[in-house]
C-alpha cells in the first residue's frame, strides 16, 4: 500500500487563518505545550496596560492548535525511522510540534521528506492501515478516521471534524461553529459568531443582536439586545470588551483534508521535522520557551546517534524571497546553536537556510484561495540525517 500522510496541522489556531512569515502572528502552541490556556503577556510593574489586556483576551479566545497525524506506512517503515521515532518518545502517527518522516533522494542527490511526494486523488488516495493498536482509514475525497488507544480523530466532509483524546475534546461544525473542552477551558461557537468562552478566571459571551458580556472579577460588562450597556471597572478595558462583542467570537477554521502521496526516489535517511510556529514567535529568530523541551529531546537523540546532521530552515511563500531566505538561515542557526549548547558536537551540525524554495504543499487551494494549513506546514526546521 502506498503511504498515507497527513500533511498539515489538523486543528489550527485562529491566527493560522492569516499567519505567514512576514505579516501576521504565528499560531500559539498546542495544548501539550501549554499550561491549558494562552498565557497573558508580561505585566508592567503597575499592572497590564489596556493593550496587554486586549492581547491577553484575544489570545484566550484563539482556538488552540491540536496535533495532526501521519500514517506510518511505508513512508515511516524503515527500521532507522522507527528507531528515531522511538528515541524521541513520539506517539506513532502524530505531529505535535515534532515528527519523524523518511528522507527520499531526488535525482540530483538532494534529500527531501517522503511526504513531499506527488499527491494522489480519487480511488488511488483511499486506503486502510492497521497495526494491532491503530486503525486508519482514508477515503478518496480526503476524509478519514484515526483510531488508537485513547485517541479518536475524524476528518469529515465540509471542513468538519472531531478530536478526542480523553482530556481534550473538539468538534468542528459546518460554517465555523464548534466546541472545545480541555480542563477548565470551554468554548462554544455558532457559525454566526455567537457563543461563549470560559475558564477559571473569566467568562466572555456573545449573544444575538450585538448582545454579550464579560466578567473577570475586576471588569464586568453586559450589553443587551437594545444596546444598553452596564459595566464595572476600568472604562478603557470595558471599551475593549465592547469592541470584541461587536466582532463576535472567532470561528473555528475548517479541518484540512488528508493528503495521500506517492513517494518518489530511494530512501536515503531520516528527517526530524520541527514546527516553526512552536520554535519561534512571529517574525523572530529567538527560540520560544516551549521550544526548549523539544530541542532537549533532539539533542539527546543526536548525541546517541553520533552522526552529522543538516539543520535546514524553511519558510512559507509570503513576503520577499530574500527576506525569507535570511529568516530561514537565522532560524536554522538558532536551532543549531541551541543543540550545541545542549552538548551536540558543533562539528556535526551544519545550518542551512532554504527559504521558501522547498514547500511541502502548494499554498493556494484549487479555487485559488489561500491555504493557511499549507502555509503553517511549510514553516518548519528540519534535521536531515543522511544514511551512510
Amino acid at each position: 500500500m502506498r503511504s498515507v500522510v497527513r500533511t498539515a496541522p489538523l486543528w489550527l489556531t485562529l491566527a493560522a487563518l492569516t499567519a505567514c512569515t512576514g505579516s501576521s502572528p504565528d499560531p500559539v502552541a498546542s495544548p501539550s505545550q501549554q499550561s491549558g490556556e494562552a498565557p497573558p503577556p508580561s505585566a508592567s510593574p503597575s499592572g497590564p496596560s489596556v493593550e496587554e489586556f486586549e492581547q491577553a483576551l484575544r489570545a484566550r479566545l484563539r482556538v488552540p492548535a491540536l496535533p495532526s497525524f501521519t500514517l506510518p506506512t511505508d513512508l515511516l517503515s524503515s527500521p532507522r525511522d522507527e528507531d528515531v521515532r522511538t528515541q524521541l518518545g513520539l506517539q506513532p502517527g502524530l505531529y505535535d510540534g515534532i515528527a519523524v518522516v523518511g528522507a527520499r533522494c531526488e535525482p540530483d542527490g538532494e534529500a527531501r521528506s517522503a511526504d513531499s511526494g506527488t499527491p494522489l486523488t480519487g480511488a488511488e488516495a483511499a486506503g486502510t492501515f492497521k497495526d494491532g493498536e491503530r486503525t486508519v482509514t482514508v477515503a478518496g475525497d480526503g476524509t478519514g478516521v484515526y483510531d488508537a488507544p485513547g485517541l479518536h480523530i475524524a476528518v469529515l466532509a465540509d471542513g468538519t471534524g472531531v478530536y478526542d483524546d480523553g482530556a481534550t475534546r473538539l468538534s468542528v461544525r459546518p460554517g465555523g461553529g464548534g466546541t472545545f473542552a480541555n480542563g477548565n477551558r470551554r468554548y462554544n461557537v455558532d457559525p454566526g459568531g455567537t457563543g461563549s468562552y470560559e475558564d477559571d478566571e473569566l467568562r466572555f459571551w456573545v449573544g444575538p443582536s450585538g448582545s454579550g458580556g464579560f466578567d473577570d472579577g475586576t471588569t464586568r460588562v453586559s450589553r443587551n439586545e437594545q444596546g444598553i450597556v452596564s459595566k464595572r471597572g476600568d472604562d478603557a478595558r470595558a471599551a475593549v470588551v465592547e469592541a470584541l462583542i461587536a466582532e463576535g467570537l472567532p470561528r473555528f477554521p475548517p479541518v484540512p483534508r488528508i493528503v495521500r502521496v506517492a513517494p518518489s526516489g530511494p530512501t536515503c535517511g531520516t528527517i526530524v521535522r520541527l514546527d516553526a510556529s512552536v520554535l519561534f514567535g512571529f517574525d523572530d529568530v529567538a527560540l520560544a520557551p516551549e521550544a526548549r523541551e523539544l530541542l532537549v529531546r533532539v539533542a539527546d537523540l543526536l548525541k546517541h546517534l553520533e552522526e552529522p546532521a543538516v539543520v535546514a530552515g524553511h519558510t512559507d511563500g509570503v513576503g520577499a524571497e530574500d527576506y525569507n531566505q535570511e529568516l530561514s538561515r537565522r532560524r536554522a542557526s538558532s536551532v543549531r546553536d541551541e543543540l550545541v549548547r545542549l552538548g551536540v558536537p558543533p562539528g556535526s551540525l551544519e545550518a542551512q537556510g532554504l527559504g521558501e524554495g522547498q514547500p511541502l504543499r502548494p499554498e493556494a487551494l484549487p479555487d485559488g484561495t489561500d491555504d493557511p494549513a499549507a502555509r503553517q506546514l511549510n514553516r518548519r526546521v528540519e534535521l536531515v540525517l543522511r544514511e551512510g
